[in-house]
């Protein structure tokens, strides 16, 4: 049932919910109010910021 959720990979299903009670409770404590993600790796801004002169 959680694989119909947007974002939600295969074997990941089980982890996914507890990271994003974490994530949760830290943005809580921290009173942060917004979060932006990507979809992509962390390694395609590295890979964009060593192209960049």
């Amino acid at each position: 049932m959680r694989l119909t959720h947007p974002g939600m990979v295969e074997g990941r299903e089980d982890v996914l919910p507890a990271g994003l009670y974490v994530l949760d409770a830290v943005m809580e404590r921290f009173e942060v109010d917004e979060l932006l993600s990507s979809e992509s790796d962390i390694l395609d801004g590295i890979t964009i910021s060593l192209l960049q002169p």
